[in-house]
């Protein structure tokens, strides 16, 4: 029962939204130069980049979680 709810808490932590602070601005303000663009659009692929790698995580845990059940099972 203990796991289960830490495997709750991770997926929790997992949906929780990220820090926006390197969200790509491709909009022209003022002084905003092409290398402040490029690296937030940088940041911002690195961070979809992190999640894809937490989904993956995800399902991998959740697929071994669901055999290892299964085969307790029995």
């Amino acid at each position: 029962m203990r796991s289960a709810w830490l495997a709750l808490l991770f997926c929790l932590a997992l949906w929780t939204p990220p820090y926006l602070h390197g969200a790509a601005d491709n909009a022209l303000h003022g002084a905003a130069t092409y290398e402040k663009r490029s690296e937030a659009e940088k940041m911002s692929r690195s961070r979809y980049r992190d999640l894809e790698v937490a989904s993956l995580v995800l399902i991998v845990v959740g697929g071994g979680a669901a055999i290892l059940w299964a085969v307790r099972k029995k």
